[in-house]
């Protein structure tokens, strides 16, 4: 969709040139042309810009590949708040578009590893796929690849559960040690799987928790994982408090990502005051490292005690 290099697909033009085709600034006729590919047999897989997957062509992603469930990948970069390029750019609406959409799987990858191994998760379902994508330098927080439906288990603790996905997981993260020095103990998941839901994981961790639920999410508070596990909660019945920190509900303007999550708050300090508000017990912000950095290395066996 005119977007080659701006996607990192021209490795693929340059290499498989007949598996190669540019579409151009057409995205409605890109996915009906992908899905008349994949009623001939074909993989078809788009790459552009999550908001040109999502919002501009939904009619045609509903139509023409949702509704005969062809196996058509759909890439799309740049989620959420990860563009400066404004709200023209910014897909805050893209899981709340596509949960809506039968027979649509949604994945999302929060880190390297997930970005390597997504596409044999994706290969491997049958009907179409949505996947958050992400581009450029990307952090390695686990050392093991994703697995369609599984929930990675980042830390575990009874005091309050902790949601996140994409590049809401690197950033919470960074609030590991300030929890860790106020004995605040938290079950941390980590979804790469947003549709279908892991609601069943959701509920059994929720139940065990003291004080409630903490959502952070690269999206519109609106439709998105927060509102998932709402949804998830209310029908199992589980009487627990839920905060949801993302995008709330307005159109965000155009600058840099570290900027926008902290702004609009959804950033490692947002999380730590939630976290306050939700336990009732005085969080102190972690001093950052040295080097001025708060990145977090790779997690290690012992720190991703199971995977549900």
């Amino acid at each position: 969709a005119d977007l080659t290099s701006s996607c990192e697909a021209d490795v693929v033009r340059d290499n498989l040139p007949d598996q190669y085709l540019s579409m151009g600034m057409a995205e409605q006729n890109m996915m009906s042309f992908a899905g008349g590919l994949a009623r001939e047999g074909f993989h078809p897989y788009i790459h552009t810009f999550g908001v040109f997957v999502t919002r501009r062509p939904f009619d045609q992603v509903a139509m023409s590949i949702a509704v005969p469930n062809l196996p058509v990948r759909l890439l799309g970069f740049l989620p959420g708040l990860t563009t400066p390029g404004g709200v023209t750019h910014q897909a805050i609406d893209d899981v709340a578009l596509f949960r809506a959409v039968p027979n649509m799987t949604i994945l999302e990858v929060g880190d390297a590893s997930e970005v390597e191994s997504v596409m044999d998760v994706a290969e491997s379902i049958d009907g179409p796929v949505y996947v958050r994508m992400w581009r450029g330098q990307v952090p390695r927080l686990f050392s093991t690849p994703m697995k369609f439906g599984v929930v990675r288990v980042l830390s575990e603790g009874t005091d309050f559960v902790l949601i996140t996905s994409g590049i809401c997981t690197e950033e919470s993260l960074k609030a590991r040690r300030s929890f860790k020095a106020a004995g605040v103990a938290v079950k941390h998941l980590h979804l790469s799987t947003i549709v279908p839901f892991p609601s069943n994981v959701i509920v059994k961790a929720a139940e065990k928790c003291n004080y409630g639920v903490i959502v952070m999410e690269n999206h519109s508070i609106i439709g998105g994982v927060g509102s998932a596990t709402a949804e998830a909660l209310s029908e199992a019945g589980i009487g627990r408090k839920l905060i949801r920190l993302g995008v709330p509900g307005v159109y965000a303007h155009g600058a840099s990502c570290d900027y926008l999550v902290a702004e609009y708050g959804f950033d490692s300090t947002a999380l730590i005051r939630a976290a306050e508000s939700l336990t009732g017990k005085q969080i102190a912000v972690a001093v950052e490292t040295e080097e001025g950095s708060t990145n977090q290395p790779a997690l290690s066996a012992e720190e991703r005690p199971e995977d549900l």
